[in-house]
């Protein structure tokens, strides 16, 4: 799998600007690895830690102790999966109004969580940086409902 069709550029863009919003969930120490081209992260921390951020499903998940075992291939091919959804890609890519444009990841019209379909139909091409400011903010709230209703 060559991960470069897969992924966006990100040397242009501002990190600080793309992990504020989710500093609730990911912490301070986070560094970006990879964007794939549906807005998710992989990330790093200070101790070399491999994490995945799901932006579409609103949570991060400790996916290797070691940052260099993303590029050596040692994932396990369903991890690789998952990260870079191939076949969504190539799917949404075969579509004309599917292009991204510079500073744009695909993201679900309605995300799945608040009903939306899991379809090509309900995916979008938006600026990176609203998308990330959206889908934190709504699944920051999802995640404060139970301390909203125990109180």
């Amino acid at each position: 799998m060559n991960i470069l069709r897969y992924t966006i550029s990100h040397s242009n863009l501002d990190y600080s600007r793309l992990l504020n919003p989710w500093k609730w969930l990911i912490g301070e120490d986070k560094e970006i690895i990879v964007i794939t081209k549906m807005g998710d992260l992989v990330l790093k921390d200070a101790s070399n830690s491999l994490y995945f951020l799901s932006i579409t499903d609103g949570s991060m998940e400790h996916i290797s102790n070691y940052s260099n075992d993303f590029f050596k291939n040692r994932l396990s091919a369903d991890q690789y999966y998952e990260i870079f959804q191939p076949t969504l890609i190539e799917n949404l890519e075969e579509l004309d109004d599917k292009s991204l444009k510079e500073d744009q990841i695909y993201a679900y019209g309605v995300l799945p969580v608040n009903g939306g379909e899991i379809s090509v139909a309900n995916i979008y091409c938006k600026n990176i940086y609203e998308q990330f400011i959206l889908t934190s903010s709504t699944h920051k709230e999802i995640d404060e409902l139970p301390k909203i209703i125990n109180e």
